[in-house]
């Protein structure tokens, strides 16, 4: 079986084109080495280094000289994403038939739905390779990741969503936003971008931490929200060619998520856990501590019929259902991103496939960002000679789990343990290997907070 992987991380939105800017070495993308397998063709924004491939392949046991690597020249971003005159370029193109050497591909897997990928798979003759292409081929990606569509369906199939609305009109925002801030803070969103660069928290009085947005903003009356939607209108609707999100905000929240998958056989469960933001995305613990039972039961339950108007319409792909848990112990779901995640080689090949089946059962997985080494291959050696790698035999220690981060010299690492004290011990243990302190999780709960990390922070509400 021959795939091709696309190691693509943004739509060519506007908004994601912007985040896109952030990630100019395209280290985040190198993350599709995870899921490759003996034979595959992997499509990469750079060439991954050889430690980063060394290191992930004797983890996954991929036996590294089967893969085939094949990079574009530099397109309108330069080099750190797959826009689509790169993946339409005719020396890339050429390249890629060569490394394929005649073969079919019998499936195209990519992070992001992306009508470019769609072209690339019918160039070369694999359309039907790509599961969902005619969805995607439509721009169907923007529908499974945009938030004002997902309040919409969300609405319809009736799983909770904090208070709020969709906002199109300066008039209308301006009017649900100064009602709304009578009774307390609240969260603005961006529609298409990621990672809580779109948002931005309103609160009515000082004192109110942005988790999980860039910052805070203080308006006391009508005055000052005319005020911010004057200043801010063009950033929140991509200069008045969208629309925004205004939702309930509420502070001390547990943020979850549960992804599934969505295939022509129907929709299942994929893994679960709590993401971490210090106040943006820093850190994920997997599966989520301290949730009871029924609030369990009502994320999966309420993540899959967010998943049934999607696959209905023809998505086909992971959805990552993301909620909350507030500190009155009440679920809302917030949003929805209908792609491969950042948590999604955490769960299934970190946990499920080396780990094993029964990871979520009797081992915690700590993903923490990030410990600040010189360079990849330092990281690797430090972890041999401290003893704290992962050990396959004991089912615990120490993995790196995304490429070297040029921008801020760290790795993202995964700590495997049998609970959340020994995952955070374990971190202390690799931070003190070079003297340094990530911001990680810590205890912002009502209830059972766990024991304290390596250092402060909050979690996203």
């Amino acid at each position: 079986m021959t795939r091709l992987l696309v190691a693509n991380d943004f739509i060519e939105d506007q908004a994601f084109v912007a985040d896109a800017r952030l990630k100019k070495t395209g280290w985040w993308a190198q993350r599709m080495v995870w899921f490759a397998r003996d034979g595959d063709v992997l499509v990469m924004t750079t060439r991954p280094e050889d430690a980063y491939l060394d290191y992930v392949t004797s983890l996954t046991g991929t036996r590294l000289a089967t893969l085939r690597v094949v990079v574009p020249p530099p397109g309108r971003l330069g080099s750190g994403v797959l826009t689509a005159d790169r993946l339409a370029d005719a020396g890339f193109r050429a390249r890629l038939r060569a490394e394929l050497d005649g073969r079919a591909v019998d499936q195209v897997l990519s992070l992001h739905p992306d009508p470019a990928v769609v072209d690339l798979a019918r160039f070369l003759g694999a359309e039907h390779a790509l599961a969902g292409h005619g969805f995607i081929a439509q721009g169907g990606g923007s529908l499974a990741n945009s938030k004002v569509v997902f309040r919409a369906i969300a609405g319809g199939v009736g799983v909770p969503l904090p208070d709020g609305g969709v906002c199109g009109t300066r008039p209308g925002a301006e009017e649900l936003i100064t009602t709304m801030l009578a009774d307390g803070p609240l969260m603005l969103k961006h529609d298409l971008r990621s990672g809580g660069r779109g948002n931005e928290v309103l609160s009515p009085v000082p004192g109110v931490d942005p988790v999980g947005a860039q910052r805070t903003v203080v308006l006391p009356d009508r005055a000052a929200v005319r005020e911010y939607l004057a200043e801010r209108w063009d950033w929140l609707t991509g200069h008045g060619q969208g629309r925004f999100v205004v939702e309930r905000y509420f502070p001390g929240s547990q943020a979850v998520f549960a992804e599934f998958s969505l295939t022509d056989d129907g929709i299942t469960f994929a893994g679960q856990g709590e993401m971490v933001s210090a106040p943006m995305a820093k850190a994920e613990i997997i599966p989520a501590p301290g949730l009871k039972p029924d609030t369990v039961a009502a994320l999966l339950e309420g993540g899959e019929q967010l998943c049934r108007p999607l696959h209905a319409m023809g998505y086909r792909g992971l959805l990552s259902a993301d909620a909350i848990v507030t500190p009155d112990q009440e679920l809302y779901f917030t949003e929805y991103n209908g792609r491969i995640t950042g948590s999604t080689h955490i769960y299934e090949i970190v946990g499920r496939h080396i780990v094993g089946p029964d990871y979520a059962e009797n081992r915690v997985l700590l993903e923490i960002d990030g410990w600040q080494v010189p360079s990849f291959q330092e990281g690797v050696d430090l972890l041999r000679t401290s003893g704290l790698g992962y050990d396959r035999t004991t089912r615990t220690g120490v993995m790196l789990v995304m490429a070297f981060n040029p921008s801020v010299d760290s790795i993202r690492y995964v700590v495997v343990a049998r609970n959340l004290d020994s995952a955070y011990e374990q971190a202390r243990e690799l931070e003190a290997l070079t003297g340094t302190s990530p911001d990680s999780p810590a205890p912002d709960r009502t209830s059972s907070p766990p024991p304290p990390p390596p250092s402060g922070s909050e979690r996203r509400a």
